[in-house]
């Protein structure tokens, strides 16, 4: 498979991936969607052409950036509709959706400026604190 053709299909997964978590409903098929393809990224070869691993990096970046995103406010909204009888939950659910919006909106215009989302990687530290590198 040619690397325009390959970066043509996965820049349509992605897209479909964020109409599927902006229509809210079928956002689990999107999350899904997410943690297949990082799984492929994952699994390519590192003999893979240049042009391809670079595609591949920018377009597993979206995918953890929205996988990342609905497991977090999931979490929220659950933890929000739990805590409503106590008045705290209307907070954290007004809080998370908001949240998923800014989410939402950073995440696509990043994608349509085609740049990379600001995720953690794994091999590099995730606290600053406990970075030993100058």
């Amino acid at each position: 498979m040619k690397t325009e053709h390959y970066a043509t299909r996965q820049r349509l997964i992605v897209g479909l991936a964020y109409v599927l978590h902006i229509l809210l409903i079928p956002a689990v098929l999107g999350a899904i969607i997410n943690a297949l393809k990082i799984h492929e990224y994952d699994r390519l070869p590192s003999s893979q052409d240049a042009g391809r691993r670079d595609a591949a990096k920018f377009y597993e970046s979206h995918h953890k950036w929205l996988l990342n995103s609905f497991m977090i406010a999931l979490f929220f909204m659950a933890a929000g509709y739990g805590t409503m009888y106590y008045g705290v939950g209307y907070a954290l659910v007004i809080g998370a959706a908001a949240w998923w919006v800014y989410r939402m909106v950073r995440g696509i215009v990043l994608f349509a400026a085609n740049k990379p989302m600001p995720v953690w990687d794994d091999a590099k530290p995730r606290n600053a604190l406990i970075s030993h590198s100058p």
